[in-house]
């Protein structure tokens, strides 16, 4: 069975998130040591560019758009998100949850622990890095209407490999203050 790396999750969120702008900072650590230091040093810069822009972007929304509205947008976008890159990620492990969640705890997985029951159909996801994972977020600056986005991510995925409707909440969010995520997945 094939693993998902940290680094293949980070792609999957840099270019399903904004592909045009991102597919450039999605370069691995062998890419990186090709390169020069001013074009990693421009990378950093335009990645930090995004990342104000994309805060501003929700900044607009949240002066412009109705709260339900926002919540439909950014679950939408997180479940984009996972539907790009859907090979790499849940059509692997499809009706193997199990299996997912192995892959995903591995040392080089990005998530610390994950809990199922089976029997009450609730899987819980503690995150392993104590940033937001998302590559548009910047702690401080991105508001946390982006935190609709991740569980856009949670049900899509989760719903596709368990073939069950899923709801997802967050028990913790480093965006709403806590020092790391963790997801409540519930079948429903």
């Amino acid at each position: 069975m094939a693993e998902i790396t940290r680094s293949e999750f980070m792609k999957c969120c840099a270019l399903g998130a904004c592909s045009c702008s991102l597919v450039a900072l999605s370069a691995t650590e062998t890419g990186v040591a090709q390169i020069g230091n001013s074009e990693v040093e421009a990378l950093k810069a335009q990645r930090e560019a995004i990342r104000i822009r994309y805060a501003k972007l929700l900044g607009i929304l949240d002066e412009e758009v109705d709260p339900p509205t926002r919540k439909r947008i950014f679950e939408r976008l997180g479940r984009a998100c996972a539907d790009q890159f859907r090979a790499i990620t849940y059509d692997k492990y499809k009706n193997d949850i199990r299996g997912f969640l192995a892959v995903i705890q591995a040392p080089d997985g990005w998530v610390e622990k994950a809990e199922y029951n089976e029997k009450t159909g609730t899987i819980r996801i503690f995150d392993r890095s104590k940033n937001c994972t998302c590559p548009l977020v910047e702690k401080g600056l991105t508001p946390s209407d982006q935190c609709e986005c991740t569980l856009g991510w949670q049900k899509q995925t989760y719903s596709a490999i368990l073939g069950k409707p899923v709801q997802a909440e967050l028990e913790e969010s480093i965006l709403r203050g806590s020092s790391r995520c963790v997801f409540r997945i519930q079948v429903v």
